[in-house]
This record gives structure tokens, C-alpha cells and sequence, in this order.
């Protein structure tokens, strides 16, 4: 049992921020352990979700959280919500970490979703998911994300329309 709690505190700190085309600034978060981590770090995603023996693994929460980055990244957003979503359900299952731990991965996982629904243009999904991911806890990333998109959504009506028009799938 201790060594999954220095698991995931390992895992805490390796978390890393990558940025993704056309999501217009908004942050999410990858955990670094995972082997599609290093490929989304490397730049060679497309090679390793082409690898079917990759796509598995022990921590299935740390693979939802790469997958979400990686299909974004790739602009796969469809796929991108589907692993994302799979990383909340399996945050809210998991109860092995410490709470403190669990709070702040459980917060990436909803503010990566709200990335998610935003680049699929689901606009009141991602704030639903940005507030409830400050919510649960307070961090650079759900601040961030948060801010932004109310800035957006209050913007002058030009910024609202040119972020519906750079949000919505094609």
C-alpha cells in the first residue's frame, strides 16, 4: 500500500502541462510515468496509437490521462472526450491515493476534460468541468483554464463568435 502511495506522488510531481493546437491556450495535463507521455513529449504520438500492444497498462488513469492529451494533440477530439471522460469515471472509482493526491489528479482529469469539450465545442460542458475542477481543487491549471474561458464567454461579441468559429469540429 505504501508503495502505490509513492506511486502516485511520484506520478503528481512528474505531471507535465502540454499546450494543443487549436485549443486556443488552454492547459492540460499528462502524468509523466506513462509511455504515451514520452511519445507526446518526443513528438511521435502517431506511432505509438498506431501500436495496439502500447494501449495498455497497470494505471489506468495515468493511460486515460495520456490518451486524452495524445488524441487532442493529433486533433482526434472525439477520441480525445471519449479518454478523458474515462479518466474522470476512473478517478472517482480510485480510492487508493492519499486525499490530497486524489483531490489534485481528480482536478486534472476534469479540467482536461473541459479542454476536451471545448475543442469539440461543447462550451457549457467545459465550464461545467473547469469550475467543478477548481472546485475540487484550486490549482495553476484549473485557474487557468477557468479564467479563460469566462473571459472568452464574456468577451465582446466578436471574440464569442471567432471562438465558436476556432472551437467547433469541421
Amino acid at each position: 500500500m505504501k508503495t502505490r502511495h509513492t506511486l502516485w506522488a511520484t506520478s503528481l510531481l512528474l505531471a507535465s502541462f502540454a499546450s494543443i493546437a487549436g485549443s486556443n491556450g488552454y492547459k492540460m495535463v499528462v502524468i509523466e510515468e506513462d509511455l504515451i507521455a514520452g511519445a507526446i513529449s518526443a513528438g511521435t504520438i502517431g506511432s505509438v496509437l498506431a501500436d495496439p500492444t502500447l494501449a495498455k497498462s497497470d494505471d489506468v488513469f495515468a493511460r486515460q490521462m495520456s490518451l486524452c492529451v495524445a488524441y487532442a494533440k493529433t486533433e482526434q477530439f472525439d477520441l480525445a472526450a471519449k479518454a478523458c471522460h474515462k479518466a474522470v469515471i476512473v478517478s472517482r472509482q480510485n480510492a487508493t491515493r492519499p486525499t490530497e493526491v486524489d483531490r489534485e489528479l481528480k482536478s486534472y482529469a476534469y479540467s482536461n476534460r473541459g479542454v476536451a469539450k471545448m475543442l469539440t465545442g461543447d462550451n457549457i460542458g467545459a465550464l461545467a468541468d473547469f469550475q467543478r475542477a477548481d472546485e475540487i481543487e484550486s490549482s495553476a491549471v484549473s485557474q487557468h483554464n477557468l479564467s479563460k474561458l469566462v473571459a472568452q464567454l464574456n468577451g465582446p461579441v466578436e471574440s464569442r463568435t471567432a471562438m465558436l468559429q476556432t472551437s467547433s469540429p469541421e
